[in-house]
């Protein structure tokens, strides 16, 4: 299949000028520093069709929607012919946005099986920008996406308003790393290969009392130095209390040290 040599960048967001804007702007801007042509897609521009899962079920053979969708046409062909795809999403309620899961069932159902994308380099990143809850679990149905269509995904970026001036720098230096794939593809031999690939990217695997740690430990490093030690003692606390294997206390701990590092956070 033939592809040009861009690297696409998808904002999953309904708002075109928010968070999760900035970080895909940031991402590609270190592609471009890295030599590559890059590209920007609103998402919201092109907001995709839910799939009737029609039967017969001729689009895995047609390659293309049963069902006239404009947007799908034009979404799935930029990503077929891009050198490297770089996906952002806001977080809502601990998910991905509806955009872009419109967008990633349909891409399933038309071309899963064939498998146009193997070996595309891929990096997804969302931005939990509320409370910050959903930081880990609003990333995988976009790195599910990514494994099932055999594209080759680099780690994660969750990001939540806590972190934020540090996330866009590290969208960058993702970013150029995605420019450097970008020359080439390197398809999975086996889907044993692709499976532990997966396993082996960092966050995707925390279950939700370690996401809620992360989350905490978030808020206390975005506090000023010199700053309320208070946050910092309740989570070490939870590691003594999780190691006794009092889990509910020490998740409780780890709740009460997010509290008091928001307010700590939201008073700077």
């Amino acid at each position: 299949m033939e592809t040009n040599n861009k690297v696409l960048g998808l904002v999953g967001s309904p708002n075109p000028k928010g968070r999760t804007n900035e970080l895909v702007t940031a991402a590609l801007e270190g592609a471009t520093r890295a030599g590559s042509a890059v590209e920007l897609i609103q998402m919201s521009e092109y907001v995709v069709a839910a799939c009737r899962d029609c039967l017969p079920w001729t689009c895995v053979t047609n390659l293309e929607c049963n069902y006239e969708d404009e947007a799908f046409k034009f979404l799935s062909q930029k990503i077929l012919n891009c050198a490297a795809v770089i996906l952002g999403t806001p977080v809502y309620w601990w998910d991905t946005s509806g955009m872009v899961k419109y967008f990633i069932l349909k891409m399933f159902r038309v071309f899963a099986r064939s498998a146009p994308l193997r070996g595309l380099p891929a990096f997804g990143l969302s931005i939990a920008g509320g409370t910050g809850n959903g930081l880990i679990s609003g990333l995988r149905p976009v790195y599910h996406f990514f494994q099932v269509m055999q594209m080759r995904a680099i780690e994660p970026l969750p990001v939540t308003r806590f972190n934020f001036p540090a996330a866009l720098e590290r969208a960058k230096e993702l970013g150029r790393l995605m420019a450097d794939m970008s020359l080439h593809r390197t398809p999975f031999t086996t889907l044993e290969e692709r499976l532990l690939w997966y396993d082996g990217l960092p966050y995707l695997g925390l279950n939700r009392a370690a996401e809620r740690c992360l989350l905490a430990d978030l808020t206390i490093l975005a506090q000023p130095a010199g700053g309320n030690a208070e946050p910092a003692r309740s989570l070490i606390r939870a590691d003594a209390l999780a190691a006794s294997g009092r889990l509910l206390e020490s998740l409780t701990e780890v709740t009460g040290a997010y509290e008091l590092g928001i307010k700590v956070f939201d008073k700077k």
